[in-house]
């Protein structure tokens, strides 16, 4: 097979970069959109992850690695246990609302395959979870807003249905410019790209990030423009220890999204009983989206934590809000 060597050329300048950690690193990850006072669509996601330290590719996985191309790579497996949750605008609203956003709740696992190099990150990933009441986001939310003395949430009964539901993906950061800067620092341009596919979500996006710190070569990937769980600290697997800023945006298509467009047997239940049209309770996916980060990450060789917010126009069309926010918090260590 003939590989375009002007395509690979990035990869094969810094193919001779030593990597400084190959530890583990255990994450924990918190998403909440009570920083900007409000409780609504995607409204918290909580991740634990374990990433593995550096691995050889095995025959089977060795195509997903950067190494197969023709660069030195830092490969890892990732696994993550998630939740997460969203809600419409007035969660102690007892009727199920129109054109809100409806009650949706996920519980999964995660396998990322993680590929490094100081000019381009990639991951592939398998997503497998459950949404309805399996996914126990009526009982963790009550809990939590019990304990908050927060609104209590009343509309639980109409949320999406009991589905076994996952997606294959594809994550990709490049370098596109990198020059230095003052004190040891340098910034940064890169292009991140990413395709899933599956009956959760399915979509194509792709934006700029531009970080500016230390070691930039060395943290290729950890952040990423997303406003679910935007950090992945098992990504900074090619550094000791640095600091950067960074920001965001990209533009998404979407074609499909089981948290807005699943069944709901409860509403269904009520239009009925109410004589009603059930259709009138459906929400429409909005296709075009759009996402926005920035946040500032520390770590050391031992330990480290990433603040992060994030914006992003609405899920669905005739969405009550222009914009939806979340803040993150990410702490991690490295053993």
């Amino acid at each position: 097979m003939k590989l375009n060597h002007a395509l690979l050329l990035p990869l094969v300048l810094a193919s001779t970069a030593s990597f400084a950690s190959e530890k583990s690193t255990i994450q924990f990850s918190l998403d909440n959109d009570g920083v900007f006072g409000v409780d609504q669509d995607y409204t918290n996601g909580i991740f634990l992850s374990y990433t593995s330290g550096a691995i050889t590719p095995y025959s089977l996985f060795s195509p997903l690695s950067l190494s197969y191309w023709g660069g030195a790579s830092l490969d890892k497996f990732e696994f993550t246990l998630g939740h997460k949750m969203y809600t419409p605008s007035d969660i102690e609203a007892t009727e199920p609302m129109i054109n809100d956003r409806p009650y949706a709740g996920y519980l999964h696992g995660e396998f990322n395959y993680i590929s490094l190099h100081p000019q381009q990150a990639q991951r592939f990933n398998l997503t497998i979870g459950t949404t309805g009441e399996n996914s126990l986001s009526e009982e963790a939310q009550k809990l939590v807003h019990s304990i908050t003395k927060s609104d209590e949430p009343n509309g639980w009964g109409y949320q999406i249905d009991n589905e076994v539901v996952g997606s294959i993906g594809y994550l990709s950061h490049f370098n596109l410019l990198r020059q230095r800067s003052v004190a040891n620092t340098d910034w940064e341009i890169s292009n991140v790209s990413e395709v899933n596919v599956g009956n959760f979500r399915s979509d194509v996006s792709t934006g700029l990030m531009f970080r500016w710190g230390a070691d930039l070569g060395g943290s290729m990937g950890a952040a990423n423009i997303d406003n679910e769980n935007p950090f992945r600290a098992g990504m900074l697997g090619a550094s000791q220890g640095g600091w950067f800023l960074f920001a965001g945006a990209e533009a998404r298509y979407r074609f499909n999204d089981i948290t807005i467009e699943g069944d709901r047997p409860g509403v269904d239940e009520y239009a009925i009983a109410n004589g009603e049209d059930p259709s009138i309770y459906d929400v429409e996916l909005e296709n075009v989206q759009a996402t926005g980060v920035a946040g500032f990450a520390w770590y050391s060789q031992s330990f480290g934590a990433t603040l992060t917010a994030t914006v992003k126009t609405p899920d669905y069309k005739k969405a009550p809000e222009s914009v939806y926010g979340t803040g993150a918090v990410t702490l991690y260590a490295f053993f």
